[in-house]
């Protein structure tokens, strides 16, 4: 699950790769498709629930990083929309 993503992350990275701050926060189970925004994860999500991130934040210089959930990455291994780069 994401939530587990992000903990396992934040025990090893405990500051900003950007600029080496400490002021992180994170926020979880974020739908990346809704309303009027687009679809950030085409294709690892179903038609009615879009696919799930989690955000962490640098309060320090604003970097935000987003973590997909395992279920997305799955969905993604096996979409159309997304071509593997390496």
């Amino acid at each position: 699950n994401v939530r587990q993503q992000v903990k396992d992350f934040m025990k090893d990275q405990k500051n900003c790769p950007e600029c080496n701050g400490t002021n992180l926060y994170s926020q979880g189970d974020i739908s990346v498709r809704g309303g009027y925004g687009p679809d950030l994860l085409p294709g690892a999500g179903t038609l009615f629930i879009s696919a799930k991130v989690k955000a962490v934040v640098c309060a320090d210089c604003g970097l935000i990083r987003y973590f997909a959930s395992q279920d997305a990455l799955r969905k993604m291994a096996g979409s159309d929309k997304w071509k593997r780069l390496l």
